[in-house]
């Protein structure tokens, strides 16, 4: 199998969604549609476009040309995900799993919860996001728990179990940017990981783009473009889904829809009533389901990683 980009060095993807986010973390306040000061340290070869404000604004404006769509979901998916986390934290659930965390910051902007996190990815980018936090001088914070994980051939229950999770009680799942990468069969298996890890109670937030992705052949521009710069970066796109399909295939593992939205249902429902300042192009979703249930099943693969 040919070696991936991220199998020899870290994400360039997850500094490029990092800078997406800073750069419109610098945007004025009356306008800005996120703030995360922290993504800024993750940009990496992207940070020169951070030097200032003007030049972060025109660097989007760029972008979203280009990758129609895409910027508006890289930021608003942030929005979505905070929400998941703090609804599972006033319900109760004090485990939260950064699945494929990347250059993620919840768990520097969720402060004063008393909650485990877990941040799972592949080695290389866990080791480069820790020597990035101690460069500037992050502290060391107890209730992160660091978990190297290639989804493609590493077992995650057994890592989670390893890092301390404990299977036993809800938890939230955030999987934001990561289906895109999996082969189909490693991402199939690792639903059927989560379904043996999630307690009753558990949720899991993921997001997911049309099947389309993969061949490159999508009717909108923004997509095909997208898709072919994973390519030529060696990270490319190997699955895709349709609402539908991926609705089946999680029920499949009985977890049961709680919300579904593609990227013109994000602009509306955090920046409604005004004109939104991006391309809304519809060629990606993210959806929250929920663990109804623990089966007999899951529970012998409890014992199987204890």
């Amino acid at each position: 199998m040919k070696r991936r980009r991220i199998d020899h060095r870290p994400s360039l993807t997850a500094q490029f969604n990092a800078a997406q986010r800073a750069a419109e973390s610098l945007q004025p306040a009356d306008r800005r549609l996120l703030d995360d000061r922290y993504s800024r340290m993750y940009a990496g070869r992207f940070a020169p476009l951070l030097a200032l404000p003007p030049l972060a604004r025109a660097s989007l404006r760029a972008s979203d040309r280009f990758y129609t769509g895409l910027h508006t979901h890289v930021v608003l998916r942030v929005r979505y995900t905070d929400d998941a986390c703090r609804q599972a934290i006033d319900a109760g659930i004090d485990q939260i799993v950064l699945l494929g965390a990347g250059f993620d910051t919840t768990s520097l902007r969720i402060k004063d919860v008393d909650v485990s996190i877990f941040e799972v990815d592949a080695p290389l980018t866990l080791r480069k996001k820790l020597r990035i936090n101690e460069s500037k001088n992050i502290p060391v914070d107890s209730r992160i728990r660091w978990v190297p994980c290639d989804f493609e051939h590493d077992p995650l229950p057994q890592r989670l179990a390893e890092a301390g999770f404990d299977p036993s009680r809800p938890c939230l799942v955030t999987w934001i940017g990561v289906s895109f990468y999996l082969t189909p069969a490693a991402f199939e298996r690792t639903v059927a990981d989560l379904a043996g890890l999630s307690a009753a109670g558990s949720r899991l937030v993921l997001d997911y783009g049309d099947p389309e992705i993969v061949t490159g052949d999508h009717v909108l521009a923004g997509a095909r473009r997208t898709s072919r710069s994973g390519r030529q970066g060696g990270e490319p796109y190997r699955s895709g889904f349709t609402p539908k399909g991926l609705t089946t295939l999680l029920a499949k593992y009985d977890f049961t829809e709680c919300d579904h939205v593609r990227v013109p249902d994000l602009a509306r429902r955090y920046a409604p009533g005004g004109q939104f300042p991006y391309s809304t192009d519809d060629w990606i979703g993210i959806v929250t389901v929920q663990r109804l249930n623990s089966n007999r099943r899951d529970a012998r693969n409890h014992a199987d990683i204890s």
